[in-house]
């Protein structure tokens, strides 16, 4: 058994120290990674925007991206209802927040159909988003924006000019539609308004760069939609444009041939769109001298806008046929106001008052000489007239009228379709001065007399048809053949050298000789 040792009592050293344990770092550590996300999220962190849309259609808060070039740049935090319509929240990244200024567009995109084709059908599957253009620039930042409708017509950021055009009809094009320079597209149709005030449409059109350097002072614009049909003074015209204007019209813009290029385009001005490229030609407004024309024909057929021509050449238009068919009474009858616009630039003249002074007095000194106004048709197909002025022999001019309204008055004639009516009148007056009476009883009395006549001519055939069916009257030529047979055997039976056979042969030469003169009429009555 092992000896038992007793163990001396062991002391514990206490020592006080003031460490921190190690424990403690991991709070500070996890403190400090807080601190410095926090800073970083403080420093990195995007700009929140909002931005007014019509309607939420397609918009989702926490789920509704934001997206530019197909790249997520931020996305929907809240949408809300306001009086001014759907308030989007949008949180962005920091690296698009130096592109928000006031020409920045925000837009839905979902599956649309429309002028411009069909677009976002890729959302489809993913679902609608705000598409964000940005723009680089001088413009002030915001952080408030109103939502466009559509996509923009026009790519942002393109350079180009926008003019403003203004028609009279509200259907001749829609937005999107190509604007064209010889066929080739140049640009867009990007809106269109209604001026109430003026009751004329105003499309806004953009024209990219470097193509825009086309427009110039001279340069007019038509609209080139689908298929053109004119009936006018030339006749009936059908201009069927490209299978793509066919289906989506457009603008076209030129400069006239009958023009020169000109200088740099006003683009604060209103820019007429022509119906078509002939009225560029006939409807260009010019510097113009107004007169009157009275005319005593009627006037139907004549429209506003009717050529106005001397002697074959276009000198002005018809500006306007008295609405209020104001009639004025004079000695040679009742007349209609004609208020016509004589323009010195349709000469080759220039286009201001020193060539409508010279046209002026030009047209001041012809109608002393004759020139008048007359109505000549320039379709008989449709029907349609205009002013032609040339010279007539005239007799008195001392019952002309100088003024009417205030304005020259160019004296007028009758055209040639009311000449044309006053000679068949005259005919038919000469037709109703006969005595036609007379001459029908007469001619009645000649076809009785006729009658009659053609009756007798009738029995006697009737005659002449019985006497040849007549055995008898058919048996005659046998008889008389006979005859001359046995007239020929006595003849044989006398000497040839007797008188008496002389004197037969004669009578038989005689009797031959009418027998042949008989022979046609036999025949005839055979048949």
């Amino acid at each position: 058994m092992p000896e038992h040792i007793e163990a001396s009592p062991i002391t514990a050293k206490i020592k006080s120290h003031n460490r921190i344990s190690k424990i403690w770092f991991i709070p500070f550590v996890a403190l400090a990674i807080a601190c410095w996300m926090m800073v970083d999220a403080y420093v990195n962190r995007g700009s929140e925007i909002t931005i007014t849309f019509a309607n939420a259609e397609g918009l989702e808060a926490g789920k509704t991206r934001v997206k530019t070039l197909n790249v997520d740049v931020g996305y929907v935090t809240k949408v809300r209802l306001h009086e001014d319509g759907i308030i989007v929240h949008v949180k962005l990244d920091k690296q698009v927040s130096h592109l928000l200024n006031d020409v920045s567009h925000f837009w839905v995109v979902k599956p649309r159909i429309g002028n411009g084709g069909i677009s976002g059908l890729s959302t489809l599957a993913s679902g609608a988003y705000i598409e964000f253009v940005p723009s680089i620039g001088d413009e002030s930042v915001s952080n408030e924006f109103v939502g466009l409708e559509q996509e923009p017509i026009s790519a942002v950021g393109v350079q180009g000019l926008r003019l403003n055009l203004v028609s009279e009809k509200g259907d001749s094009l829609s937005i999107g539609e190509p604007v064209l320079y010889r066929g080739f597209e140049v640009g867009k149709v990007e809106k269109s308004t209604f001026d109430i005030k003026n009751r004329e449409v105003h499309y806004q059109v953009f024209v990219k760069s470097p193509y825009s350097e086309l427009l110039t002072s001279n340069t007019y614009f038509w609209n080139s939609s689908g298929i053109d049909f004119k009936a006018d003074t030339e006749g009936i015209k059908v201009n069927i444009g490209s299978l793509e204007s066919i289906i989506s019209g457009g603008v076209t813009f030129d400069v006239p041939t009958d023009l020169p290029l000109g200088g740099l385009i006003d683009t604060g001005k209103n820019h007429i769109l022509y119906p078509d490229k002939d009225s560029v030609y006939e409807r260009r407004q010019y510097k113009s001298k107004e007169l009157m024309v009275l005319f005593e024909d009627s006037i139907r057929g004549l429209s506003v806008g009717a050529p106005v021509e001397y002697r074959g050449i276009r000198v002005g238009t018809v500006a306007n046929i008295d609405s209020t068919l104001t009639i004025r009474t004079a000695e040679n009858g009742q007349r209609i106001p004609v208020l016509i616009k004589l323009e010195p630039a349709r000469l080759g003249f220039s286009d201001d008052e020193s060539s409508i002074e010279k046209v002026n007095e030009f047209f001041n000194t012809s109608i002393e000489q004759g020139l008048r106004a007359a109505l000549k048709s320039g379709s008989l197909l449709t029907g349609s007239l205009f002013v032609d002025l040339d010279y007539y022999a005239i007799q008195s001019d001392s019952n002309l009228d100088n003024l009417y309204n205030g304005k020259p008055v160019i004296p007028s004639m009758s055209g040639s379709l009311a000449q044309i009516e006053e000679k068949v009148f005259a005919i038919l007056d000469k037709f109703s001065t006969m005595p036609i009476d007379k001459t029908v009883s007469n001619v009645n009395t000649i076809l009785e007399n006729a009658n009659k006549t053609i009756l007798g001519l009738n029995e006697a055939i009737i005659e002449v048809k019985t006497l040849v069916s007549n055995q008898k009257t058919q048996a005659i030529p046998e008889s008389i053949n006979n005859t001359l047979e046995k007239l020929s055997t006595t003849l044989d039976s006398y000497n040839q050298q007797a008188p008496v056979y002389s004197e037969i042969e004669e009578s038989l030469s005689q009797f031959q000789q009418l027998m042949r003169e008989i022979q046609p009429l036999v025949k005839e009555l055979n048949n």
